[in-house]
This record gives C-alpha cells, sequence and structure tokens, in this order.
C-alpha cells in the first residue's frame, strides 16, 4: 500500500534547495515531482526577494542543465528546472526508490519541508537506507497510507451530505451514459427533494473538481 510521510530536511542534505536559496529572501513551493528514468525536472513557485537576482545565481549554477521561467501571476513566478543530481543526493534516494514529492516549500536558511509519496513501505524503508548510507539526516513527521489521506482529504472538501449524493448517485449509476437513474428516483431515496439533491450533488462535484485543478475548495 502506498505511503505519505512528511519530513524536515536540513539545508546541507538537500543541495539543489541550498542553491535556490542561498542568500535570499525568497520562498520555494514545488510542484508536484514525479522522477522518471533517473531525471527529475522541478516545477516550482518563487517569490518575495529579488527574483532577477535569484535568475541570474541559477543559471550560473553548474548543475542546472535548463532553467525556464514559465508563468508569472503577480508577485510569485512559475519556474522548470531541469538539474543534474549529484550522486548520493536527497532526489537521488527519491528516483531509486520512485518516491513522488507531493509538496515541498523552503525559504532561507531553514529546512525545507516535504510531504512524500513512496509506493509501499518497503521503499520507503529502502529511501531510509539510502539516505543513511549517504549520511543524509532528516527528521520524520507524520505517517499515513494514502487511502487514510485520500479520506482525510475528502472530509474537508465535501460535507457529508454532498458526500452521500454523490456516492449514491454514482453507485445508481446517475453519471453513466445513459444514465441507468433519474434525479427524482435518487431524491426518493434520500427523502428530499430533486432540487435539494441536485444542488448537492453541483456544489460537492465542483468542490472536488476545484480542489483537484486548483488545490482549493469551498464545500
Amino acid at each position: 500500500m502506498a505511503v505519505i510521510v512528511e519530513l524536515s530536511l536540513p539545508p546541507e542534505s538537500f543541495p539543489l534547495g541550498t542553491m535556490l536559496t542561498a542568500d535570499t529572501e525568497l520562498h520555494i513551493e514545488f510542484e508536484r515531482i514525479v522522477p522518471v528514468g533517473g531525471e527529475v525536472v522541478p516545477i516550482f513557485w518563487a517569490w518575495d526577494g529579488d527574483l532577477d537576482a535569484f535568475e541570474r545565481r541559477v543559471r550560473d549554477d553548474t548543475n542546472v542543465q535548463q532553467f525556464v521561467a514559465i508563468d508569472q501571476v503577480e508577485d510569485r513566478r512559475l519556474y522548470l528546472l531541469n538539474w543534474d543530481i549529484p550522486s548520493g543526493a536527497f532526489l537521488e534516494g527519491l528516483t531509486i526508490t520512485e518516491g513522488i514529492i507531493r509538496s515541498a516549500h523552503g525559504y532561507g536558511n531553514e529546512n525545507w519541508e516535504f510531504e512524500l509519496l513512496f509506493p509501499s513501505q518497503d521503499q520507503l524503508t529502502k529511501f531510509h537506507n539510502i539516505s543513511r548510507e549517504n549520511e543524509i539526516q532528516y527528521t520524520l513527521g507524520k505517517m499515513h497510507s494514502l487511502s487514510e489521506a485520500g479520506a482525510s482529504e475528502l472530509e474537508t472538501i465535501v460535507t457529508n451530505k454532498q458526500r452521500e449524493a454523490i456516492v449514491l448517485a454514482f453507485q445508481r449509476g446517475y453519471f453513466k451514459t445513459p444514465r441507468q437513474v433519474t434525479l427524482s428516483e435518487l431524491a426518493a431515496e434520500l427523502d428530499i427533494t430533486q432540487q435539494s439533491l441536485s444542488d448537492r450533488i453541483r456544489h460537492g462535484v465542483e468542490a472536488i473538481v476545484e480542489h483537484v485543478l486548483f488545490g482549493t475548495s469551498e464545500s
């Protein structure tokens, strides 16, 4: 079963992070990173501080193969970075164990905060052993299964009534083509009006889509 862990990593154990936040007041926040074929191509947001000076410094780093600003929203810039991973680095351990960075945030000389996803407990153990062999120090935080995380997230995205309506609609084939049940029939099962059921399904689905696509929702 897939495992999600939170960990805190000091700058000296994360060369890429040190390079990004060295001598700056910048905040760096990674988008989800999936190592593929031994390569890691981070996409991240940067804000605060002198972004132009930051760009010049990053481009001067010998490990940087490609660095492109791909978007800007107000004072935040989105970058793509192709970086040559040094042997024994934190990210190398992730590529070997097929780990995924779900989120990461770094600021100045403070520790980097990560949320990582591993395919299994065995892969997490392997990652820990690789890190220990390479003398990479980190502090492990919360750990839980992906299914537990998904259930917990869903509770914050939709209300219980919205969840009940969406689950029933799915089970009865309301979302199939052609539909296998009418809205009126579903409303009768829940003993509510058709309009109330329609509102619950619409608002619930809207909240889930907003969370998946944009990372925010209001149920």
